[in-house]
């Protein structure tokens, strides 16, 4: 079975929730292939233990699977069957009180669109057995994150009831590079760019290098990432015409950001493009973000494709399906390495952010409590990276995608600062780029103690901590 990378904090929160009461309730989220069901079979390995995953099928069948499963985990033999949901919640509770028993059941969402009354069926039997320490612990684990939260809010039928809500991320820029052959930082963050930090992505890429991932595993018809994003939406909870998704998503990767350049460019009626773009964040493919200012978020919102390779495919492979089909795979891969360097400065800015909040020294960044960044109202100015702390700018940063930055990059980044304010005149200015300095940025670097920040830095240290990047 592979490794898992990183996820020691989700293992732990979920082994501490089991350890406090015998009746555990555990709901879990996460956007799909991010590795949830994996997880969850590294966590809960005893032999008492049934896992099972719904997918669009019936009430009925879904139950009918469920017994099958239950049987020949318990007893060797599927020879189980469950009239309802009550009747399937009541004969686990009794094998509970026997002996402890975990019971997962996967992909939530699918079980309740066939049962909507399921989160109310599971509340009564949970009452039961929490008041009696009934030894059981049972995981709903769903990748429509909305509705998964939904079901803990207040007025839920499960709310106030879980013992731990773990929400499982991709994983980020560093934890991603386990999956690579290289140690070279560039050529990590190049591949985080096409892949992201979604752990099946990574593994259906392998190690290898750059070429051969994107030529091989994403180009070539019929490769595991050929029609990944199709097919995730085509799967999509309450998605009914996928394309139209794709061409919002396309939409956003071409660099529609605005809510009303996104429904031009799709051609998309501005009253269905809110539902539209409420259900890709739901679902995790696209997320709203607001400039950060010093008093919390400025401005309208714009949207972002977050994942990585969601944002790689909709730029270079939805455009070029009719070339690949016809096997044109060697043309397609050319122009994609030959343009990548040009799109790189997203993915670059991405983890810079990321490293601000969660790897850097603190102390040396003005301990900023949010990072994120800023652009004015009228698209002139926009800063890369920002930190907010007490209502004033602590951080302001410049990420350059090129392979030496000079003194050049510090006056722009001067002018930024400006941009912002006097509530930016104390703060930490920090320079981002891909290898090198020049002599003249790093004198003047030095004598106005501003921070230079590489590729490799990026890699370097173990410091984490948990605060919010937007």
């Amino acid at each position: 079975m592979p490794e898992l990378i990183d996820r020691k904090r989700e293992q732990r929160l979920l082994r501490d929730a089991v350890s406090v009461r015998p009746a555990t309730l555990i709901v879990m989220i996460g956007r799909r292939r991010v590795g949830k069901s994996f997880l969850l079979a590294r966590t809960f390995t005893g032999k008492r233990t049934i896992s099972f995953q719904g997918d669009e099928q019936s009430e009925r069948q879904h139950l009918d699977l469920l017994a099958e499963e239950t049987g020949r985990a318990l007893f060797g033999s599927p020879a189980l069957s469950f009239a309802s949901w009550d009747d399937a919640l009541t004969f686990l509770g009794e094998q509970a009180r026997r002996e402890p028993l975990t019971v997962i059941l996967d992909e939530f969402q699918w079980l309740k669109a066939a049962q909507p009354a399921l989160d109310s069926i599971i509340q009564r039997h949970w009452d039961r057995w929490d008041r009696d320490d009934v030894p059981i612990t049972l995981v709903l684990s769903g990748s429509a994150l909305t509705l998964m939260e939904q079901m803990l809010e207040r007025g839920a039928p499960l709310f106030g009831r879980a013992s731990a809500r773990p929400r499982v991320d991709p994983l980020d820029y560093r934890d991603a590079a386990a999956f690579a052959s290289t140690r070279d930082p560039v050529a990590l963050l190049r591949r985080w760019a096409v892949l992201g930090g979604t752990p099946q992505y990574q593994l259906w890429a392998g190690p290898g290098d750059l070429r051969r991932l994107v030529g091989v595993r994403i180009l070539t018809k019929d490769a595991p990432l050929y029609d990944e994003p199709r097919h995730l939406l085509r799967e999509g909870e309450g998605i009914r015409d996928p394309g139209t998704y794709l061409a919002i998503l396309r939409a956003i990767a071409a660099g529609a950001t605005t809510h009303n350049a996104i429904a031009q460019r799709a051609d998309v009626p501005t009253g269905n493009l809110v539902r539209k773009l409420e259900r890709l964040a739901d679902l995790g493919y696209v997320t709203p973000v607001h400039a950060l200012g010093a008093g919390g978020p400025e401005g309208r919102a714009s949207y972002r494709i977050d994942d990585p390779f969601f944002r790689f495919w909709f730029r270079y492979v939805a455009g070029n399906r009719s070339r690949l089909e016809r096997g044109r795979v060697d043309d397609v891969l050319a122009e994609i390495l030959a343009d990548l360097d040009n799109v790189m400065g997203w993915a670059f800015e991405q983890c810079c952010r990321h490293w601000a909040a969660t790897y850097a020294d603190e102390a040396a960044l003005g301990r900023p409590r949010e990072i994120g960044s800023w652009w004015s109202r009228d698209g002139r100015t926009e800063i890369d990276v920002v930190g907010v702390r007490d209502h004033r700018y602590v951080l302001v940063g410049s990420c350059k995608w090129r392979r030496t930055a000079d003194v050049d990059v510090l006056a722009e980044l001067r002018r930024q600062q400006d941009a912002l304010g006097p509530k930016a005149a104390r703060a930490r200015l920090v320079v981002f780029a891909r290898e090198r300095f020049g002599e003249h940025l790093r004198k003047a670097a030095k004598q106005e103690d501003v921070l230079l920040v590489s590729a490799a830095d990026l890699f370097g240290g173990t410091r984490r901590r948990a605060r919010r990047s937007v």
